[in-house]
């Protein structure tokens, strides 16, 4: 396989999308990186970004942090701490903001943002002498297939309830069960759209398979993916990646520094109070029974 045909990795927050990148780091072939979504790329309010000023900054600040820190916009100040977690310098990022300019690209257009993460993960690639490159991705299929017609989609599925009940103890997501649910269904819904077109590569993960079975399942997506499984994939945990760097740091560190488990399956017994599941259920019922984790003699009660 080469770098034309890119791994992208999607899932609704909190459903495992984080550890199957981290997982496939870990394989000798294949270089992840983490959330580098071309939405932060977007010029705000309509402004342009100066790119060139962009590149001083970096070229003149300490580390990823004090860089963003000095940048006015903040999405695009998120994508260099970003960078951070695939190994990424400032001054590595301004090298390739410079190449990007004489390239004639700039952030005004998808497909500039999309080629700008392809050149960062490339990079990352390179460092580590790998042959294969890839990213958690956000819901933008249509952009990444136009570029990547070759690519190759994991969507994480995971019990929206296991979900809700991650995101309410969790970080700073909305903490209301309806709006959770409408993401979550969302984001498999769109995903089983692409996965009609005959012409994509697209998989769907479940988090439940991965965590109570990871070899038989990381083979299954192994072969999906064309590559030959490696055991590092199952000691990701053990090998000196990127996003364990001590300049990084990830909602999920935690978990992905530990060996995989399925403490966190069913979660949402003890989390979730019946409200908030009635709430998630007023959105997310039939989903949840089309993905397989209600019943149809369930779908009357909570």
């Amino acid at each position: 396989m080469s770098e034309d045909s890119p791994i992208f990795v999607r899932g609704y927050s909190r459903s495992g999308g984080t550890l199957m990148v981290t997982i496939l780091d870990a394989h000798p072939e294949i270089a992840m990186s983490y959330e580098l979504y071309p939405n932060l790329l977007a010029p705000e309010d309509g402004d342009n970004i100066d790119i060139r000023e962009i590149i001083g900054i970096l070229e003149s600040s300490r580390n990823n942090k004090t860089g963003a820190k000095k940048i006015s916009t903040k999405n695009l100040g998120t994508f260099i701490i970003r960078c951070s977690r695939g190994g990424l310098s400032n001054k590595d990022v301004a090298r390739l903001l410079n190449e990007h300019l004489a390239d004639g690209l700039d952030f005004s257009d998808v497909r500039g943002r999309m080629k700008f993460i392809e050149r960062c993960c490339v990079e990352k690639m390179k460092k580590e002498g790998k042959s294969r490159w890839g990213l958690k991705c956000n819901n933008q299929y249509s952009d990444y297939v136009s570029i990547w017609p070759d690519a190759y989609f994991l969507n994480m599925i995971r019990d929206g309830r296991d979900v809700l009940a991650s995101q309410l103890n969790t970080g700073s997501f909305n903490k209301n069960p309806a709006e959770i649910a409408k993401g979550w269904v969302s984001t498999l819904m769109r995903f089983r759209e692409i996965k009609k077109n005959r012409n994509v590569h697209a998989y769907e993960v479940y988090y439940e398979k991965l965590v109570s079975s990871p070899e038989e399942e990381i083979k299954r997506i192994c072969d999906y993916l064309n590559i030959p499984f490696n055991e590092a994939m199952l000691s990701f945990y053990k090998q000196d990646l990127t996003i364990y760097s001590r300049e990084t740091d990830h909602l999920s560190m935690n978990r992905i520094r530990k060996p995989i488990d399925s403490s966190k399956v069913g979660r949402w017994e003890k989390d979730v109070n019946k409200k908030q599941l009635e709430e998630f259920y007023s959105v997310a019922r039939d989903a949840m029974i089309k993905f397989g984790y209600l019943g149809e003699g369930d779908a009357d009660r909570p």
